[in-house]
């Protein structure tokens, strides 16, 4: 496999890429695997023109043509994902989530609206987000005949349904105020109507992504707040099939998922990902050498330079905006000495 730099870190990009490939999640060009490509005869002259030929050409050659080649997609497989972590838990209006989390729950879970290649955020499960005049209130479209994984299915009710969960929700709650959303109501079947304290340009960038803009089923998460932790019901192109916390998640192809590509190609490809913790650095990279495990996410610098020296390892890496901290419980042992603190 060819090596590629682009900026600093290691895997976060290529675990998306693993995940959007396989998910469908954003647009055709990045959910479609079905792959082409183009072969030409190399040109070994100056340009000149000779007669009777094309321009480029030296006399007798074949003409230099280039052919599409179109390649079927292919179904099935399974890949595997090591983390730095485990996710915190799977549930967007509670759980607060680092990027393994959000990895995982972009395998269950469809958002409302996406990032456009364009610039901007385009409508996903939405059909369309409009606003009023002074941006106050938000009327979003839902997509029609959009399935939860247990065969409920995604309307304005459900979404207005999801808003009291998700105010009472640790992640949640911080969302919706920074926000300023104050009501969701269903107009009709499909029609969602999103209320605002005072104007907010960037309210779709909220329906983007957890906690507001990932819909889960809130009859089952008020049944049983803890346990959807670990059996998440969304839209999205995979199930969960396994949750093993500290050793291995395994999601499996939701065979009723409503997205295709433009080919009219049924996403997702994979049969299943299977998604690992590995928190020691060295460990997930020798895991990912010896093929134990197919993509890995690092944050850390010394783990960028050793895989740089590797062979057989494509590295998709950006500049990032991270930050990192550590937390301490000081009223109980052994933290509450101030000697061990400092």
């Amino acid at each position: 496999m060819r090596q590629r730099r682009v900026v600093t870190a290691l895997a976060i990009p290529l675990v998306f890429a693993f995940v959007a490939a396989s998910c469908g999640s954003d647009d055709d060009s990045s959910g479609d695997t079905d792959t082409s490509g183009t072969t030409a005869t190399e040109d070994t002259t100056d340009g000149e023109e000779t007669e009777g030929t094309e321009p480029g050409n030296a006399e007798g050659e074949v003409d230099t043509t280039v052919v599409e080649e179109e390649a079927e997609a292919t179904y099935g497989g399974t890949v595997t994902i090591a983390f730095e972590a485990e996710a915190t838990g799977l549930r967007p209006w509670e759980d607060t989530c680092a990027s393994p989390c959000y990895v995982i729950m972009h395998s269950l879970y469809d958002t409302f609206m996406d990032l456009s290649p364009e610039g901007g955020y385009a409508p996903f499960l939405a059909e369309s987000l409009e606003s009023n005049e002074d941006f106050t209130v938000w009327t979003m479209t839902l997509r029609p005949g959009v399935m939860f994984h247990n065969g409920t299915e995604l309307t304005a009710q459900t979404v207005a349904d999801m808003f009291p969960i998700q105010q009472a929700g640790a992640a949640g709650s911080g969302a919706i105020g920074a926000s300023g959303l104050t009501a969701v109501t269903a107009v009709d079947e499909l029609t969602v109507e999103y209320t605002l304290a005072a104007p907010y340009v960037a309210f779709p960038g909220t329906l983007a992504g957890a906690p507001v803009g990932f819909p889960f089923d809130p009859a089952a998460a008020a049944a049983d707040p803890v346990g959807y932790s670990t059996n998440p019901i969304g839209t999205g192109p995979f199930t969960i099939a396994s949750r093993d916390i500290d050793n291995e998640t395994v999601v499996e192809r939701n065979e009723s998922y409503w997205y295709t590509t433009a080919d009219g190609d049924q996403l997702p490809y994979l049969d299943s990902i299977s998604f690992r913790p590995i928190p020691d650095e060295g460990t997930r990279l020798d895991a990912l050498l010896s093929g134990t495990v197919n993509a890995m996410q690092s944050l850390r610098q010394n783990t960028i330079r050793d895989a740089r020296a590797e062979s057989g390892i494509e590295l998709i890496e950006y500049q990032g905006n991270n930050t990192g901290g550590g937390m301490f419980n000081t009223q109980v042992p052994p933290f509450d000495d101030q000697r061990v603190r400092l």
